[in-house]
This record gives structure tokens, sequence and C-alpha cells, in this order.
């Protein structure tokens, strides 16, 4: 099932796209089942339970189908309560940012927070705000929790998991390592990665029937039609599982949060010489069985 939002900015509703059909607006579903109609965290909440009922409601087509064509679609998750991103979770970037093979991992994920309205939808713009000029892409998988928790075992983890989307982790490099040559101690990951419209994701959530492995997807990118990134979720250094065992160690997660899993090597600010986003871009990505994500940059006015 693939889960979406469409309409106006910070107005979306949610649905359920059928690509033959349409989209199927998730109150009337409800409603025709004798339910209350949910928002879409308490949505993610249910999944497991109301699943099977909106798929028979589909399948009778007890909806009025709206044309994809004909409305804006915003982010499958709109307002999520938290944006987790486990930096350095790849090890081709880990080891094209060290400028070596191999480079040493770290010991346990790093957890960085985006503030959770940086979201935008798959075809929104990404805004450049005015003091970067060194906007980068990170193409990855977006991991979308369902039911929330704390201490989550390893093994229970896939019962926490709602579906899985393309999210652009956007990071400001500038921004984040303006000081760093005087200490480590002065990178400003949140500054960076916590922009405005610097958590583009969509264009749906693939709910996890959808994706039987999430470890062995495919992720690209292009900018501008050019081929930037090519990897495969098989580089994860901590899988989606632990990652969700190690961050509800310390944060407890919550429905319609949103865990960035990492981005494999291709990165602007390591291409040679270093490329960034600039006004007129268009950022394309694509991962196995979670569909496209075409986002145009434009600079903050």
């Amino acid at each position: 099932m693939k889960i979406v939002s469409y309409g106006s900015f910070r107005q979306e509703r949610p649905g359920i796209l059928v690509p033959e059909l349409g989209i199927a607006p998730l109150h009337t579903i409800l409603l025709r089942l004798g339910r209350v109609p949910l928002e879409t965290n308490t949505l993610l909440a249910f999944l497991d339970v109301l699943h099977p009922y909106i798929e028979e409601a589909l399948e009778k087509e007890m909806v009025p189908w709206v044309s994809p064509a004909e409305v804006r679609l915003g982010p499958p998750v709109t307002r999520p309560e938290k944006i987790i991103v486990a930096g350095g979770n790849y090890q081709s970037h880990v080891d094209e940012a060290a400028g070596k093979k191999n480079a040493p991992s770290p010991s346990e994920p790093i957890i960085i927070f985006k503030p959770s309205n940086t979201v935008i939808g798959p075809n929104d713009a990404l805004v450049r705000p005015k003091q970067s000029v060194q906007l980068d892409y990170e193409t990855e998988i977006g991991v979308v929790i369902g039911r929330g928790g704390r201490n989550i075992t390893a093994s229970a983890a896939y019962d926490h998991v709602a579906g899985y989307v393309i999210a652009n982790d956007v990071t400001a490099r500038d921004l984040a390592f303006k000081d760093i040559q005087l200490s480590p101690l002065f990178a400003q990951m949140t500054r960076a990665k916590g922009i405005p419209t610097g958590a583009p994701i969509g264009p749906w959530i693939a709910t996890k029937d959808e994706v039987p492995d999430p470890h062995n997807l495919q992720l690209r990118c292009w900018v501008n039609g050019e081929l930037r990134q090519d990897g495969n979720s098989q580089e994860m250094i901590v899988d989606i599982p632990h990652l969700i065992e190690d961050i509800s160690k310390v944060v407890e997660l919550s429905p319609g949060d949103v865990i960035l899993t990492g981005t494999t090597t291709g990165c602007g600010a390591f291409q040679n010489p270093p490329v960034f986003l600039t006004a007129g871009d268009v950022v394309r990505m694509e991962i196995t069985g979670l569909g496209v994500m075409e986002t145009p940059v434009a600079d903050e006015v």
C-alpha cells in the first residue's frame, strides 16, 4: 500500500495511491468503513490493524478517486514528531568523507535531529538559504515509525515500522564546518541539516509489506540529469533493526517519526571539484520500490 498526502501546503489530507486508479481519500475510506477519520500519524500508529480493512475497501472501489495529476503531493508524513538522522551509516560515504578506503566507522550510530517542520513534498522547491553557498544532497531511505516505543529490541523492530520513503537529507556543508578547523567540538550539524525545506520526502510511504528486504535497494541520484549517486542499501553499517534498537535506547519513538538511515557515495561536497546545488538545479532521486522524487532548487528571496 502506498500512503500519500495531497493538497495545499500545510493543509494536506492523507490518501492511498493506487497507480492505475488514482488517490483514494483516506477520510472517505474510513467513514465508509464506519470509522472516524484519522490524521496521518494516528493512521500509522494503527496501521497494522487498519491495513486489511483499507485494502478491502480499495478492492471494492468504495471511494471517489482523485487524479494525482490534478493535485499537489505533499510530504507523506506531514507532521512528523521527529526526524532522526543516522549520520555516517554507509561505509562508502564514510570513506569519501575521510578520503581513504576502509576508514574507521563510528562505534555506534551518530544521532542528529532535523526540525520536523523541514519536511516538504517530493516536487516542492528546495530553497537554498541566503547564508549558504554549499547546499548538498544525500539520498536516503527513510524509515517511518508506526507503533512507537522505547528500548525496542532489534528482533521486534519491524513490528514498529510502518513503511519506507525516499528522503533527501539536505546539508548546508558550509554551515556545518565553519569553525571545524578550530576544534571538532565546533561542528554545527543541526545548523547545517535544520534549514527550512531541508527534508524533502516522498512520493509515498511504501508499507513494509511492499519492501521485503530494505537492505537490498538501489539508491540513485541525478542532478540536472547527471548521475551522482548510485549505491545499494547493503552498504549500511548498522542495519535498520539495530538502528531502531540503538536510537530507542535514548529517544522514545513516536508514530510518524522518520529515521534517515544514511547515504551512499557521490555527494556534491566530494565531487572533484566539489559542486553544490544552485537555483535552477533539479535533484532527482530514485530508490527501488519507493518511486521517484524530483525536487527543483530555488534561492531564498
